[in-house]
């Protein structure tokens, strides 16, 4: 469970290099539709949120946390999102960001001062930000799904955006990666590799990637009642112009290559 939620904490981390593009624009990835919510129990969402701006700074936290009165598993589930602010065993969420909104308006403003004292910055020094939320994206039968979004800029040529999806049991709070219902990471990949050089360049002409090795089986994905769709950071598979891109594969394309105990199979394919 920690290597998969330090997977997810590296995913997103924003690149600042940059990468010449045929494109002007940043196409951005298709987001997620709003799918119908399958809930087994009564679970409650409760949103925590701090922040602080000035001319130097914006800084925005917030994080949602299911709650159910003595849910062992749903304990587990809102420690382990805790853990992304380094309080796993925070009872006081709010406590957690307000610390964490500290430590970043320290950082912040001692790079914001040194630029300017170096001569980086002159007259008109950008604002630095750095925006993250932890929200619940679905919940299906028996899986529950959260998506981390962090949008940062710390005054390169841009900033950054990527997002990462922690998929939990609900029955136990454990978190779902690939090796808990892949039996054939290879196969899935060559499956995304055929998607990105086929369909989705079929709908987005100019893009390239950097290696089509790259296209792989990356452990950030969400499902939706018919499929399972993989998401890629900005500069992970294409230059940052080309976005965050998105590829879906249905579920009878996976039904080959999922354990047939996990839960996500008995969720599609109820056997």
């Amino acid at each position: 469970m920690k290597k998969t939620f330090k997977s997810a904490i590296t995913l997103l981390t924003a690149s600042m290099l940059v990468f010449s593009c045929n494109q002007q624009q940043n196409k951005p990835s298709a987001e997620p539709e709003e799918e119908q919510q399958e809930t087994p129990r009564e679970i409650t969402y409760t949103t925590y949120s701090a922040g602080d701006s000035n001319d130097a700074y914006v800084i925005k936290m917030e994080v949602m946390l299911p709650e159910r009165e003595n849910d062992q598993a749903v304990e587990i589930i809102r420690k382990t999102l805790m853990g992304f602010f380094d309080a796993p065993n925070a009872n006081d969420p709010q406590t957690a960001l307000n610390r964490e909104v500290q430590k970043l308006k320290i950082h912040y403003t001692e790079n914001h001062n040194q630029m300017v004292e170096d001569g980086f910055w002159d007259e008109n020094p950008p604002q630095l930000e750095n925006h993250t939320s932890i929200t619940h994206l679905s919940t299906y039968k028996d899986i529950m799904t959260f998506v981390v979004s962090n949008s940062v800029y710390e005054g390169g040529a841009h900033g950054g955006f990527n997002k990462a999806y922690m998929l939990f049991d609900v029955n136990t709070g454990d978190l779902i990666s690939e090796k808990d219902f892949i039996t054939n990471k290879s196969a899935v990949s060559n499956l995304l590799r055929t998607k990105a050089l086929r369909e989705y360049t079929d709908e987005n002409p100019e893009f390239e990637v950097f290696d089509k090795d790259n296209i792989t089986a990356n452990g950030n994905f969400f499902i939706t009642p018919d499929s399972i769709v993989y998401q890629y950071s900005e500069y992970e598979i294409a230059a940052y112009c080309f976005g965050r891109p998105m590829f879906r594969l249905h579920k009878n394309e996976m039904k080959p290559y999922i354990k047939t105990d996990s839960p996500i199979y008995k969720y599609w394919f109820g056997e």
